[in-house]
Parts: C-alpha cells; structure tokens; sequence
C-alpha cells in the first residue's frame, strides 16, 4: 500500500491539517516548515519525532515527501504550488489558491502539463452535513434565487497579516467558500457578476480594502444568486443561505436551520458548522492520490473556474460593471 509522507508549511491553520493527515490510513506529516520562532519553539516539544525547520526547502529537496500542506499566508501560496510542481509533489492548498488571474493561468497549465501530481484546495463547506442535506432536498427543484452570506464575525483579524497583502481581498478570503457552496448546491456556475463593496466600518484602519463586498451573479436557468462577504459585522463567524424554490425555502442563519413551505416552518435536524468532518476534504484527498478512480470533492477544473469567478468579481467592483465571467 501507497504511504503519504507529508509535509505542512504553516502552523495556524496548518494545525488542523496535521490532525487530518497523521495517522490517517498509512499516512504521516514528516516535517513542519513553520517561520515564527516561538511557535518553532513549542512545536518541538510537541511534536519531538517531527523534523522542525524554518526553511521550505528542507520539504521540497526530501524524496520521501510526496504531499506537501501549504498553509502559509496566501502571498507565498503561488510559489510553494510552483515548487511543488517542480519537484513532483501532490498538494493541499489552503484558499485561495493564488492572487491573481495571471498565476492562475500559470497553475492551470502546470496542472495539465503534470497531469500525476494532484492539486486541491480546503473548501471545507462541501463536508458539511447540513449542506449534504441541503443538496439532496433541492435536487431536480425549481430555484429561482438563492442568497448567501459569508459573515467574518472575527474583524480584529483583518489587521494583521491580510492587511498587508497588496491583492488580498475579502472575496478571495471569505466570499470564496459561499461561492463554492453555491455552485456545489446547484451544479452549476455562474455566467456573469456584478459586484459592489465598501470600507466605511473599516476606512480609518490598516486594512484599506473593501470590508465588504456584495456580489449578483447570474446562474444558468435564470437563477439569480446574491453572496456576501462582510468582514466588519459585529455577529458570530457564519455562513448563512436561504436556498428559494418554487415550492419551499431553505434557510441556515443564525437563528437556526429549518425549511419553509405552505404547512409552516420545520427545523432541519443536522449539524452546523459541523467541524468534525472538516477533515475529511483532506482524507478524501488522501484517498485520490492512493486509490485509483477515488472521486474527489472537489475537481481542479472547479477550483480553477471558482478562482476565475473570484477574480470577476474583484474585477466588478474596481471597475463597477457587470462582468460576463470567461472560464479558462
């Protein structure tokens, strides 16, 4: 049987990761490349048989590593992916996966050239079990709108490392799972955007970007889909839907998860945010590279295409147009 000896770049994030990968059927994180020197300093103990490094290289010249966890901030995801491709690695890319449409081609084509090494990234909703339930009820059903948002609900976060990437943007950090949960939902993906955003909660502060943005995507079949991602609401860190269909509403909100319908409200017994399974988008992954024909979560076409559909949508806003969106 196929070992995975793995690798994480990045201990925030990176940690969970590290619990989804270890000891998962035959598979192993053998190094941590991790830059703060505390954290360096507490990993050690923690993790005594680890090889613990500052240095990424140490990864990508070790022949025995064979997937390689890029959990670092996301202005150094696009040349960990170009080193992983370089040196044969299979990968897990925490979104997004690069910053703008010019890497994104590059990934693209790398992927193609290099069709043996696999590439996803963590979007992590598909897991979810009150989302899985969500699809089955609205399989084959007539949607007419759907409404999502992403609320950050944790802005203090947005000062630090995030405000100094230059193409950083809250669709690139946050809208980006509802976007993926709605194109997932649905089976289909969007033709054209228009985006709007403000930085009015957040003007006076170092992140001087839009701390919120408000998307109208245009979905085959007419179906019109409205997403957020607000990163200066005072509430609690959720993703909220309403899915409407002709006969029946589904919502996920703050309040509680239940369908509407002409005999009244009924709660919709399954979990949010249902953490647990989170991991299982990495299992899954796991599963791809060890067993043939092991179908993934998500594809690298609708990574590429959801990149593509981000990427509008920043677009959209800056120029304030709609924008038909061009798939690769």
């Amino acid at each position: 049987i196929m070992k995975i000896i793995a690798a994480i770049i990045g201990m925030g994030i990176g940690q969970k990761h590290l619990e989804a990968i270890d000891n998962y059927k035959n598979s192993s994180v053998k190094i941590i490349c991790e830059k703060s020197k505390s954290k360096i300093k507490e990993l050690k103990i923690k993790y005594p048989n680890k090889i613990i490094t500052s240095e990424e290289d140490t990864i990508f010249l070790d022949k025995q590593i064979n997937m390689v966890s890029i959990a670092s901030y996301d202005q150094f995801h696009f040349n960990q992916i170009l080193k992983c491709f370089k040196y044969k690695k299979n990968m897990i890319v925490e979104k997004p996966l690069c910053l703008n449409s010019n890497q994104l081609k590059k990934i693209y084509l790398l992927s193609k050239q290099n069709k043996d090494i696999k590439l996803t990234s963590n979007l992590v909703l598909r897991t979810n079990s009150l989302f899985k339930d969500f699809k089955k009820k609205i399989k084959k059903q007539k949607i007419f709108y759907i409404e999502g948002d992403y609320i950050w609900g944790r802005k203090e976060k947005l000062f630090g490392w995030r405000s100094k990437i230059k193409e950083y943007s809250l669709t690139l950090g946050a809208g980006i799972h509802i976007i993926d949960l709605i194109n997932w939902l649905t089976g289909l993906k969007p033709i054209s955007v228009y985006a709007v955003g403000n930085d009015k909660i957040t003007k006076n502060t170092s992140f001087k970007k839009n701390s919120l943005i408000t998307m109208i995507f245009n979905f085959p079949n007419n179906i019109l889909v409205k997403v957020t991602a607000n990163g200066a609401a005072i509430y609690d860190h959720y993703h909220e839907i309403k899915i409407f269909l002709k006969n029946q509403t589904l919502v996920n909100s703050r309040m509680g998860s239940y369908v509407i319908n002409k005999d009244g409200i009924s709660r919709v017994k399954a979990n949010y945010p249902d953490k647990k399974n989170r991991k299982k988008l990495i299992q899954n992954f796991i599963d791809t590279i060890k067993i043939k024909n092991t179908k993934p979560l998500i594809s690298l076409k609708e990574q590429i295409d959801l990149m593509t559909i981000c990427f509008a949508v920043d677009k959209s806003d800056k120029l304030n147009k709609k924008i038909k969106i061009d798939y690769l």
